[in-house]
């Protein structure tokens, strides 16, 4: 199973250097860590403006936030995006604006980590909207 997910990141490292950096998806896990006292506000925020993000825009593919059991104020969001421009785009929107400008005294920590999917030729099973 490693070997087989090794040799398909390599085939993905070949598209992405045959494609250029413009049009490789972007992939990010922010890690956040919200206030006690505003967590069921910031739930509400992060929620919708995922939920509107994914609706209104062809770009985003995916703001997926997920709540740690054993820890309900570290909060993760699955971000995925078809380019770099499309990020971009959706930073300059009014929803995401609105959600940018509106959290951050619920905000304790904030850390957006890229990541390197493994197997981007097989999303599309996972993420329908992708086709």
């Amino acid at each position: 199973m490693i070997g087989e997910l090794w040799k398909r990141k390599r085939k993905t490292e070949k598209i992405q250097k045959e494609q250029g950096e413009k049009n490789i998806f972007v992939v990010r896990i922010a890690e956040i860590e919200v206030h006690p006292e505003w967590i069921d506000a910031y739930l509400e925020a992060a929620g919708a403006v995922g939920a509107e993000s994914v609706a209104k825009e062809p770009g985003v593919i995916c703001i997926f936030p997920m709540q740690k059991k054993e820890s309900p104020t570290s909060i993760r969001i699955v971000e995925i995006y078809r380019s770099e421009e499309a990020y971009k785009s959706h930073l300059a929107t009014p929803h995401f604006r609105a959600y940018k400008e509106g959290t951050p005294h619920m905000i304790k920590s904030l850390e957006l980590v890229p990541m390197h999917p493994l197997d981007p030729e097989h999303a599309n099973g996972i993420f329908r909207k992708w086709l």
